[in-house]
């Protein structure tokens, strides 16, 4: 995943954390809504001097814009990885126990 998705996918996630729409966060950052638009359409990317104010309106620290690791949808992928052969194997024996169950009844 490149910085731009990370960062555009970070903005997104911490503005509809904060209850901000993008006209909120346009105003607070004195760019038009359609600037805000564009960028969470990945059509534009925002200076330096933007993104400082993007985190400051945000109240969150500028480098959490750019981290991937607590990315949510990086978060997805590590949980995913993480869990799902677990799930798998446990919803697996769940399944074969109730089976069991089941035809000795029979």
């Amino acid at each position: 995943m490149g910085i731009r998705h990370v960062f555009i996918q970070n903005m997104k996630f911490y503005r509809k954390q904060a209850g901000l729409t993008q006209e909120k966060l346009a105003e607070a950052i004195g760019m038009s809504t359609a600037y805000i638009g564009d960028m969470e359409a990945r059509e534009r990317f925002p200076s330096a001097e933007t993104i400082d104010k993007i985190a400051a309106a945000l109240n969150i620290p500028l480098t959490t814009l750019f981290d991937e690791n607590n990315n949510p949808c990086g978060l997805k992928s590590k949980f995913s990885e993480k869990y799902s052969k677990s799930i798998q194997d446990a919803l697996s024996e769940r399944i074969l126990k109730d089976i069991r169950e089941v035809c000795e009844l029979i």
